[in-house]
């Protein structure tokens, strides 16, 4: 395969029955809120703060919900663990943030602070990694899934608790088994079934910060491609720079944009794998950039990557769908629902070669795509995000009055 000659890119409207028929809009249901009911009052567990150094994606989306519901006189207090430099608690955006502990002990200080407490009309326990089992003493709780640990167990944290994380989690989730759960993906509502779950599970729409731009913008003629987000092993980007060294061979003379904060260890492996496959110059790692830098990339760039092992949702594809910038991304649970496959973007096989092949076929349809992805991402936002939590709350809550 020999990839042909950049093309110019018009950024005119266009329409095709394929776009009309898998793009989506939020259903009347999630358009529509409940402000004119009384504001409830409820506590946020989750180990992180949307400022703590490991914060990610999961704390993005929680921020933003939270906020709009704060201005709509819900009273939220969101428990975490502390980390240098943050006072104990402190009123940000409307919500009140109360910290305590470390990642290993917020958990049982959560409990000990919490458990006779009953001032709360709902108190979410949002699970990451390690959960707070506040269904065994928060009535009524609400579990809050972005997605299963599962193979992420694989590839982060200590060595020796890998393999035993992976095959405990069904287990050290059966307290959950009957909760009421809200999750932002089928992939994950599926994830949760698989595994035993059986009470309500309501799925909401996701959005992203980047606000959708008027058109799509021109490509560079190197036909350059980003990858964005944390920089961790997870994310498999010694897949992305395999991939960079097939396009090379398809006679590709672009560049791989590494862009988000990174780990260390992680990176210096990555630039040792880019060395021996002959493409270091090809790669640059920008670590974490400004907003406008980050928007500039995702608009210049011709297509997003997204090798990840699992997500909750593709934020990351979003954010460049805004920018008018389509994705490839594995087919794994979380990037299978966030691109419409042959519409916003491809869904392939979880290989580098399978990548570099989709990526040179889709150079050449650049432009349908990122048109495609920039209307699909108009029809996203943080309200309808907020609006739907807020009605899966309120009929999570009637759903258990009714049951009492």
């Amino acid at each position: 395969m020999r990839l042909a000659p950049c093309a110019a890119f018009s950024a005119h409207r266009e329409h095709s029955d394929i776009y009309e028929r898998a793009s989506f809009a939020p259903s009347a249901a999630l358009q529509s809120t409940s402000r004119g009911e009384f504001a409830l009052r409820i506590l946020l567990l989750n180990w992180r703060d949307p400022w703590h150094p490991r914060a990610g994606g999961a704390e993005i989306l929680t921020h933003r919900v939270l906020t709009r519901l704060a201005k709509r006189g819900w009273e939220i207090d969101w428990f975490s663990a502390s980390y240098p430099g943050v006072a104990t608690e402190d009123i940000r955006d409307g919500i009140k943030f109360i910290r305590a502990g470390t990642q290993l002990s917020v958990h049982i200080i959560a409990y000990q602070r919490f458990r006779n407490i009953r001032t709360y009309d709902v108190v979410i326990d949002q699970v990451n990694t390690i959960p707070f089992f506040a269904c065994k003493y928060a009535v009524p709780s609400i579990a809050w899934f972005q997605q299963l640990a599962r193979e992420v167990w694989l590839y982060e944290g200590p060595r020796v608790f890998r393999r035993a994380g992976y095959m405990l989690e069904p287990w050290y989730l059966v307290p959950y088994r009957h909760s009421p759960v809200i999750t932002i993906s089928r992939s994950t509502a599926l994830s949760l079934r698989e595994i035993g779950f059986r009470g309500e599970i309501r799925i909401i729409p996701m959005a992203a910060d980047e606000e959708p731009v008027a058109e799509v913008a021109a490509k560079s003629c190197e036909r350059d491609v980003i990858v964005l987000g944390r920089v961790t092993p997870s994310k498999r980007i010694e897949e992305s720079i395999a991939a960079v060294a097939r396009l090379v061979q398809y006679g590709w003379h672009g560049k791989l944009h590494v862009v988000g904060a990174t780990q260390p260890s992680y990176e210096r492996f990555l630039r040792r794998r880019a060395h021996e496959l002959g493409v270091a110059d090809q790669i640059v790692f920008h670590g974490r950039v400004e907003p406008e830098r980050r928007g500039q990339l995702l608009r210049e760039a011709s297509v997003l990557w997204m090798t990840s092992v699992r997500e909750g949702w593709g934020m990351a594809v979003t954010e460049a769908a805004s920018s008018g910038t389509p994705a490839i991304v594995y087919d794994v649970p979380g990037l299978r629902d966030s691109v419409i496959n042959g519409v916003t973007g491809r869904v392939i096989l979880p290989d580098p070669e399978a990548l570099a092949k989709a990526t040179a076929e889709l150079f050449d349809q650049a432009t349908a795509f990122g048109k495609r992805a920039l209307s699909n991402a108009r029809l996203l936002s943080w309200d309808n995000t907020a609006n739907a939590f807020e009605a899966a709350i309120r009929e999570i809550l009637a759903l258990a009055s009714r049951q009492q």
